[in-house]
């Protein structure tokens, strides 16, 4: 039997070339070989990040230690945040940073919904350090424009940090562009690569204000990171070991992303989540976000009349051996949230995808 077909929210598929790197005997974490990498895996992290300028980090860790990260290297206890909530991970971003002390006000809009803005001016008359938000809900199929949101911080003088998980090498994320002052990524998503590693973004200004002797922890604090990328950079530039497998492999799928052109790789994920949406709908199933915030890299729908999400997606896994996700919170047993990103974002996968659903019905 060929493998799973994971079109889960991540992790997706990974491509041969990268699997290969993971299949290599082990390398060291330090000198010549070791260094001339990972300067290209930083150099290839500000290409996706469209932030030629920006400090990166190759983070070892899921997702949300690179919010811990930012929380450990810029805020300090008593800070205020507003979040903005729609969804389950924005939910979750207010429970990471209410764990650190820090007041928080949750700005929350319906499941499915957009996010409120007014409720962020309301937010932000009271001073606040930053405003945190989801750029891609994959509970509910939402992709959050970011040019508001941010523009309404920046007049308040608030940072704008972005958990950028879901849509990095996948949706349009100009980080200099919207003016991020911080983003955090994880490898298995778009970039379509192991998980393992939460690349970071630093915009300078956020760094450059930042005071190394305030900052919290050792491994969590990116001032220990760059204090070793500065000091050691000639032959050990990360503080601890990085698995040699992983980092190549990540720096594998980054080359992956450079050569096929982050422009051509966002128009992939665009027209493939057309394409899949455009199938779903011949079979019957909705989306339950609207139209024009319609995410490129994950969609949630909800199924026809009289057919049961949950049994579709166990026909779909015991019967074809294709993998979707089921909602979370107040949409489990509701919906199906299947995954367009890096190697899901292809035709004949998404073919075969729509064939074993039609069966399935």
């Amino acid at each position: 039997m060929r493998p799973p077909l994971l079109f889960i929210p991540g992790p997706v598929p990974i491509h041969p070339s990268v699997l290969e790197e993971m299949a290599k005997p082990a390398l060291p974490h330090y000198g010549p070989a070791w260094v001339k990498a990972y300067k290209e895996v930083l150099g290839l992290l500000r290409y996706v990040w469209s932030a030629p300028k920006a400090r990166v980090f190759p983070f070892l860790g899921p997702g949300h230690a690179g919010i811990e990260a930012l929380i450990h290297t810029f805020f300090r206890r008593a800070d205020r945040v507003v979040v903005l909530d729609n969804g389950f991970f924005g939910a979750r971003l207010r429970e990471v940073v209410r764990s650190h002390h820090i007041e928080v006000d949750l700005v929350s809009s319906p499941w499915g919904q957009g996010l409120d803005l007014q409720g962020l001016r309301t937010a932000l008359r009271k001073p606040a350090k930053a405003v945190v938000v989801v750029h891609n809900e994959t509970s509910t199929g939402v992709t959050n424009p970011l040019e508001e949101s941010a523009e309404l911080a920046h007049e308040k003088d608030a940072l704008v940090l972005v958990d950028a998980v879901s849509s990095l090498g996948g949706l349009s994320l100009p980080f200099d562009d919207l003016g991020l002052d911080g983003a955090f990524s994880a490898s298995q998503k778009c970039l379509a690569a192991p998980a393992g590693i939460a690349p970071i973004a630093v915009a300078p200004s956020l760094w450059e204000s930042s005071d190394p002797n305030e900052a919290e922890g050792w491994y969590f604090n990116l001032h220990t990171w760059d204090r070793y990328e500065h000091d050691w950079g000639d032959w050990h530039p990360s503080p601890t070991t990085i698995s040699s497998n992983l980092f190549h492999a990540v720096r594998r799928s980054l080359q992956l992303v450079k050569a096929e052109g982050l422009d051509e790789r966002i128009a992939r994920h665009a027209a493939m989540a057309r394409l899949l949406r455009g199938g779903l709908a011949e079979t019957g199933f909705r989306p339950i976000a609207p139209d024009l915030l319609l995410s490129n890299t994950v969609t949630c729908v909800a199924p026809p009349d009289g057919v049961n999400a949950e049994a579709v997606i166990a026909r779909l896994r015991e019967e074809h051996n294709v993998y979707v996700a089921g909602g979370l919170g107040p949409l489990h047993g509701k919906i199906l949230r299947i995954g367009t990103m890096g190697t899901q974002a292809d035709p004949e996968v998404i073919g075969e995808f729509l064939g074993a659903l039609r069966a399935c019905l």
